[in-house]
């Protein structure tokens, strides 16, 4: 598995972690950890989108990011 591959499964296995947490209700969607696994998935991911030329996928991961970030900031901003 190529580094490159190996940085893809881990930004999905980020947000699938994410993902089954919140459904399961062991976090919030509007957690830190939520957002954070949220962010780093979404980084992960850009930059595996982007290195194999799937504009499209970089294109959605570099909105995800966007949002995570935006609300971790604000979160952080009202505490």
């Amino acid at each position: 598995m190529s580094t490159l591959e190996l940085i893809g499964w881990l930004g999905a296995a980020c947000l699938l972690i994410g993902f089954a947490l919140n459904l399961f209700q062991k976090i919030h969607a509007d957690s830190n950890a939520y957002l954070f696994l949220n962010l780093i998935g979404s980084l992960l991911l850009l930059y595996n989108a982007y290195s194999n030329g799937a504009f499209p996928f970089v294109a959605v991961n570099f909105v995800w990011v966007i949002f995570s970030a935006y609300k971790l900031i604000q979160m952080r901003t009202k505490a």
